[in-house]
């Protein structure tokens, strides 16, 4: 086991909080891949990641990196940190088998297999539970009893697990059929009608040693008449595994003119970390007629990988920071323990480096001064609370806080930097510790309200009352509090008992929309960033409703604040 570096670190620290959904997804990926082949994070690291992750898994509206989200917790979350907010996914998205089985790979890592003490999953099929859950758990601690799969008839997504859990190495004999060996079925399965699952057989030779290039059930001399997804795949596994050193090289030429960005991405992919001699002559001719920029960087990052092996990559990556600077953190990424590194340390600021980073002592420094320059506007610490229980009418409270990110990214020049942590599907018990662990100055509840009280969860995700004056209390307690947001309806009476301990404190008067309810919350908010008090903010936030057709819900919210 090694631990992945200072530097590694606050790179992909960097990506996920900071990059747009393909950069967390890629960076998801990584993590989740590093931690695959037994690298890990330090106890300081793996907590701010799980952090940050856990505020992302049910607030960002891309798919994949929900479901990388989950994929990364299935290897560094733990229970107590980590379990709710990975069962609240599993139910937010229960029409998405893929992310319903990473969520269940995470269960089961963070329950050591004991699926029977995790209610959310009785419901599901026992062939995805159990598939799943073998992603992350040792195949003894678990009942493989009732796993019965018939490649013929078996449904696609029960296909995808399988493949992933031949490709993770969690295999067992045979698993796919009573018959054949799981690589004979691969090699089948290289050959479904469903593309995603030809993407997966692949995939799963790649990842899982035990498997040969002979597993493979398409062609390599075949690659282009797959789709873009297929041939991605093909091209990194050739690249990374293929023995025949003249087939490979050929192979990766033509990869270097494939038409599809998607495909020549994979086959930067498989470079990344692979080399031989003469490999420069393909390279860096393809790096000058590349396009897209995120294959550039990771071939940016090749060349750094491998230039105490080539000359040429040395100059090349050189003569890359020269001409573009930003890729200045990706390369020095690849140069890491390298002779690179300490030239381009060297490098004054008139070569593009110092007048963005100065003179760093290493990445972690790096990376951490991108970060200030981002945030460099004094912070605001929000906490929001979500609760939307089982059995009450479902709320957008997803769609509220997905948009309220996207709006704060899009302030320019910021006055105050507007830290927004989640706590989701929050429950009585949980609702003192969160506050106490995020000392927030700005308490945002979302959710359903009554006369006198709000609407949380218990641990079956059922509705639970919490009186006004329990929440007036709390707050009473939580001197860092200066104003409360209550996105409820019919909060307004509990917002009376709040306002005595506040500089200020909104709510509703009667029902509030979902719509309504996104519009106030992102404009609010953003009229904080801009520096605005909370009394002005809160008008902004009623004249954006006036301004979108929504005059009659402006009308709804009222504030309380101290004079």
């Amino acid at each position: 086991m090694a631990i992945i570096s200072p530097g590694q670190t606050a790179f992909l620290k960097f990506e996920i909080e900071n990059g747009d959904a393909r950069r967390r997804k890629v960076a998801l990926q990584d993590l989740s891949r590093r931690y695959r082949k037994g690298d890990k994070l330090n106890a300081e690291g793996r907590n701010s990641f799980e952090k940050t992750i856990n505020g992302i898994v049910l607030s960002d509206g891309d798919r994949k990196v929900v479901r990388w989200c989950l994929n990364a917790l299935a290897r560094l979350g733990t229970r107590q940190g980590c379990s709710r907010y990975v069962a609240a996914a599993m139910k937010q998205y229960e029409e998405e088998p893929e992310i319903v089985a990473a969520a269940v790979a995470a269960l089961s890592h963070m329950y050591h297999g004991n699926l029977e003490a995790v209610p959310e999953l009785a419901v599901l099929d026992p062939s995805i539970r159990i598939l799943a859950a073998m992603q992350t758990t040792d195949v003894h601690k678990l009942d493989l009893s009732r796993l019965t799969i018939d490649i013929d008839k078996a449904d696609k997504e029960v296909l995808k697990l399988a493949l992933l859990v031949v490709g993770l190495n969690k295999d067992i004999q045979n698993l796919l059929h009573p018959r054949h060996s799981n690589g004979a079925i691969v090699r089948q399965l290289g050959q479904h009608d469903d593309p995603i699952v030809r993407q997966y057989s692949v995939w799963s030779v790649m990842e899982n040693r035990r498997l040969t290039l002979a597993d493979l059930g398409i062609p390599f001399d075949t690659i282009r008449y797959q789709p873009a997804n297929v041939q991605a795949k093909l091209l990194q596994l050739a690249a990374e595994r293929e023995n025949d050193s003249k087939a490979r090289h050929q192979i990766i030429h033509e990869g270097t003119f494939n038409d599809f960005p998607e495909a020549r991405l994979g086959l930067a992919k498989g470079l990344v970390h692979s080399y031989y001699e003469g490999l420069e002559d393909l390279t860096i001719r393809w790096y000058d007629v590349e396009e897209n920029p995120d294959v550039l960087a990771l071939v940016a990052e090749h060349f750094a990988r491998f230039s105490d092996e080539c000359g040429p990559y040395f100059e090349k990556a050189l003569e890359i920071i020269e001409a573009d600077p930003k890729l200045t953190e990706r390369i020095l990424l690849g140069a890491e323990g390298k002779e690179l590194y300490g030239k381009i340390k060297g490098l004054d600021r008139t070569n593009g480096m110092g007048d963005l980073f100065g003179t760093p002592s290493d990445l972690a420094a790096i990376f951490q001064k991108s970060t200030e320059i981002l945030r460099k506007a004094p912070p605001m610490k929000v906490l929001f609370l979500a609760a939307n229980p089982l059995d009450e009418g479902r709320l957008k409270i997803d769609k509220e806080a997905s948009d309220l990110k996207e709006q704060l990214a899009l302030v320019r020049d910021a006055t105050i930097a507007v830290d927004v942590e989640h706590a989701w599907a929050i429950r009585t018990d949980q609702l003192q510790r969160e506050v106490l662990n995020a000392k927030p100055e700005v308490l945002h509840f979302s959710g359903h309200g009554d006369t006198g009280m709000l609407i949380f969860e218990d641990a079956a995700g059922k509705a639970v009352e919490v009186s006004g004056e329990a929440l007036a209390g709390l707050i009473e307690l939580m001197p860092t509090i200066r104003c409360v947001v209550l996105n409820a309806c019919f909060s307004d009476s509990v917002s009376k008992l709040v306002a005595p301990h506040v500089e200020a404190v909104i709510g509703c008067d009667v029902s509030i929309g979902d719509t309504a309810a996104i519009l106030f919350t992102r404009a609010f908010y953003r009229a904080l960033a801009h520096g605005e008090p909370f009394q002005r903010s809160f008008e902004l936030a009623k004249n954006d409703l006036n301004l979108n057709g929504q005059g009659k819900e402006a009308g709804k919210y009222t504030i309380s604040c101290r004079s």
